[in-house]
């Protein structure tokens, strides 16, 4: 997140700050969502919620895309849809990352099986993560190919 604030201050729309925090933010995630999958944990919502939304395929294919773009040439409006895009990325990354340290507290509490995650506003939030990811990715897509 400091890298995007820093980066708008900076410049509005740094290329290769751009490039390089969105690769990071997507590997970073990949790497949290397979911890999160092989993890031991008893919620069954969240590994439905992890594997049918394809989120790591997808995660995979926004990440190449990303490393692949060379903004050398691009519009301000590519920049600002691939900074849009990280956002959306990093909030997702921040909402994974919250229901893995509340998964691994929750194993050092005495008799933990007896008490549930609290993960129920995280889990509710990746849909909707999801979703905005997918259509800013789209919408980047789109652009890229009319400019």
């Amino acid at each position: 997140m400091l890298s995007i604030v820093a980066s708008r201050i900076i410049s509005p729309y740094p290329a290769e700050l751009i490039i390089k925090n969105g690769a990071s933010i997507a590997s970073n995630l990949i790497f949290s969502i397979k911890y999160l999958s092989n993890v031991q944990h008893s919620d069954n919502e969240l590994s439905e919620l992890l594997t049918s939304s394809d989120l790591l395929e997808d995660i995979g294919i926004i990440k190449s895309f990303i490393e692949e773009k060379k903004l050398i040439n691009e519009s301000t409006t590519v920049s600002l849809c691939l900074d849009n895009l990280n956002q959306s990325l990093k909030q997702l990354e921040d909402n994974i990352n919250s229901i893995t340290m509340k998964i691994e507290n929750h194993k050092k509490l005495w008799f933990g099986y007896f008490r549930s995650y609290n993960i129920s506003e995280e889990k509710r939030l990746i849909p909707r993560l999801v979703k905005q990811m997918k259509h800013r990715f789209e919408l980047l897509i789109e652009i890229s190919s009319v400019i």
